[in-house]
């Protein structure tokens, strides 16, 4: 008897202005199905066995948690004003969510579908990262101009770290050593140490840091620009733009797919997802996905 073939991997495209989530196969670069979801939602999360999608909802102040094989909404889990940036533990068994409106992170327990906490952290809380260890969660507070690390349980603050006006963006390295901030309003992008917390250096290049992500092997990351509809090349070693790519449309969030040789972008100026080869730093094809697309995650 042979076994069934694996599911090819999926991107998930949070469209704000249809309230709902584009699902893409990632190998076929097609659009495959839709799920509704709450009222403007911003951006997504897998957990780590992916059986679940998290979804935040702007407008509805809250999350929604969806079965990504049956493409339903299983439970919707109020927060607090403002839902953005959200993550699972390491174990999967708790969801913290960026509440940008109240300056909170909300911590949920996942198995009962509720709420725990809401923990005040910086000003306007937007996007966040769980290190692989579980023991720090970083964030970072767009408005307090800074990037709050918080324990990876109970979510209390345990330090912050300066940044420059703006920071919205975050990446994690591969093997988590480094996080990359790109500032959205100062166009600085950070990159930190995270066993000192430490920022190890900084560069100024582009403008509108909304995305980032860090490509195989630690050495370079991806940032968009979105107000000049591209996507800068940093090389981290030597904090410097070594390249750009054209051809984006007021691009928002950035990933890659599993394999490593594409990045997906949205472009929230143009309602498309955009598919970059890395091998030749260039758009190959535009996805219709939905209005406003920003948030993106891969699994």
């Amino acid at each position: 008897m042979t076994s069934p073939a694996p599911a090819p991997p999926h991107a998930y495209v949070v469209t704000a202005g249809t309230d709902s989530v584009a699902v893409i196969d990632a190998a076929e670069h097609q659009l495959v199905g839709k799920v509704r979801v709450g009222a403007e939602p911003m951006l997504a999360t897998l957990s780590p066995d992916g059986s679940l999608l998290l979804v935040s909802n702007r407008d509805s102040d809250d999350v929604s948690f969806v079965d990504p094989e049956r493409l339903e909404v299983v439970a919707t889990v109020s927060v607090q004003d403002g839902a953005a940036g959200c993550a699972f533990s390491p174990d999967g068994t708790l969801a913290f969510v960026a509440n940008e409106h109240a300056h909170t992170v909300s911590v949920i327990d996942v198995a009962r579908r509720e709420a725990l906490r809401h923990v005040p952290v910086g000003l306007s809380p937007c996007d966040m990262r769980m290190l692989p260890d579980g023991q720090h969660l970083a964030v970072t507070c767009e408005a307090s101009h800074e990037l709050a690390v918080l324990d990876g349980r109970t979510a209390e603050r345990l330090r912050s770290i300066p940044a420059r006006e703006g920071p919205l963006a975050i990446a994690l390295s591969p093997d988590a050593s480094l996080l990359v901030v790109g500032c959205f309003i100062s166009n600085d992008v950070l990159v930190i140490d995270t066993a000192s917390w430490e920022i190890r250096s900084r560069g100024k290049f582009g403008s509108g840091h909304i995305g980032a992500c860090v490509l195989p092997g630690g050495r370079e990351a991806l940032v968009t620009n979105g107000d000049s509809d591209s996507i800068s090349v940093f090389d981290l070693e030597r904090c410097t733009e070594t390249g750009r790519i054209p051809g984006l449309v007021n691009p928002a969030c950035v990933s890659l797919t599993p394999d490593g040789r594409f990045a997906y972008a949205t472009n929230r100026g143009a309602d498309t997802l955009s598919v970059i080869d890395l091998a030749t730093r260039e758009v190959a094809r535009a996805l219709r996905v939905g209005a406003s697309p920003l948030g993106l995650c891969m699994g």
